[in-house]
């Protein structure tokens, strides 16, 4: 299993320490706890249930992890200096619980109340209620956000293993799509082969239906292909805590209409030409309207009804955003996805790749077919 390089999550902790003016940095998000330690907390173990902390002390640059007992047997060398365990299933008959909670919680505010007086960091939404005691907390998650944007070798290396095995998920996936399948069986298809590919368990997440039957969702359904249909395969992965997202439009035969033809052809021009726009310095909004603009031309910009792209890491979506009014700029060494679409009377298509902004233009690192048929 891929990991995180420790040294540099020391690196990331001491950068986050530096920008913030606080003594005590308190981080329960667990997609920031894998950012700063290394540790993963997968969310398809058991031991991804309860509180777990992260407490930075900016005064001695110390980082200590608080987590459940079922996680501390799990733990493989994270960037830490001290690891405190919670318990959780003891001798007494009660299972995890509230219990558990307040011990994590009590031993969260024996932290605080030893620092006077207070200086305290966290991030909003994620600081338990009755850590901290009426002290004023300086909200993390802005300052963590742009963190986050520039992505460090460590997380590129996870995220160009997530593009590998999100690219087999689309071999298995553009394979079953044919007359007489399911959607359910396209995804299974797909779960199947990122397994394989990455050789254990893959929280593999996506739009997987049939854009020509009535009413087309985004969860997988016993809907049987038919002929003439064309089926969404938007396929993003959570592989070692990381995502890659790329989408692809699969004919299942070649009865498709000559709608879906245009409309085929016309999104493959404003991949193209939002590509181009993926320089650093580049606005997010600029960017949409790029892609936008390539679809004007075929008559389509009233059938883009969502984004044009956005980042890449470990949330989805992440940072920056190509929507009308983004204003934020793109960064060298971020990793974004463009995915152009259209939906109308007779036709539907979405394709999309992933991106590595560089000062020489963009790195694409996905290379699955987008080929309707």
């Amino acid at each position: 299993m891929e990991r995180l390089d420790p040294q540099t999550c020391r690196a990331r902790q001491a950068r986050l320490m530096a920008a913030v003016p606080a003594d005590l940095l308190i981080l329960n998000n667990p997609h920031h706890i894998l950012y700063l330690t290394g540790l993963y907390n997968s969310e398809l173990r058991q031991a991804a249930w309860g509180l777990n902390s992260l407490l930075l002390d900016a005064s001695s640059g110390r980082a200590t992890l608080l987590v459940n007992e079922m996680l501390a047997h799990e733990l493989s060398a994270p960037a830490v200096d001290a690891i405190q365990v919670t318990p959780w299933y003891a001798a007494a008959p009660a299972g995890p619980g509230a219990e558990q909670f307040d011990e994590a919680v009590t031993a969260l505010r024996g932290r605080v109340e030893a620092i006077q007086p207070p200086r305290i960091a966290a991030e909003l939404g994620w600081l338990p209620q009755g850590a901290v005691g009426g002290e004023a907390v300086l909200n993390l998650n802005p300052i963590l956000k742009q963190m986050r944007r520039v992505k460090d070798a460590d997380e590129l290396r996870l995220i160009r293993e997530a593009v590998r095995v999100n690219e087999a998920a689309h071999r298995g996936a553009r394979a079953a799509v044919q007359v007489g399948a399911t959607e359910l069986e396209v995804y299974n298809a797909a779960c199947a082969a990122a397994v394989s590919a990455f050789g254990g368990p893959v929280h593999l997440l996506g739009d997987f239906t049939c854009l020509s039957r009535p009413n087309p969702g985004s969860v997988p359904t016993p809907y049987t292909l038919q002929p003439g249909d064309v089926m969404l395969c938007d396929i993003f992965p959570l592989v070692n805590g990381y995502r890659a997202d790329f989408t692809a439009t699969i004919a299942v035969d070649d009865r498709y209409s000559e709608a879906q033809d245009r409309v085929d052809g016309a999104i493959h021009e404003a991949l193209r030409a939002g590509e181009a726009a993926l320089r650093p310095g580049a606005r997010g909004g600029d960017v949409y309207r790029v892609v936008r603009a390539a679809l004007a031309q075929h008559g389509l910009a009233e059938h883009f009804p969502h984004h044009a792209g956005h980042g890449l890491g470990f949330d989805h979506p992440d940072t920056p955003y190509f929507v009308p009014l983004s204003e934020e700029t793109l960064l060298t060494g971020e990793v974004v996805a463009l995915e152009p679409g259209a939906y109308g009377p007779g036709f539907g298509a979405r394709i999309e790749h992933n991106y590595l902004i560089t000062e020489g233009g963009p790195e694409r690192l996905s290379n699955h077919s987008t080929a309707l048929l």
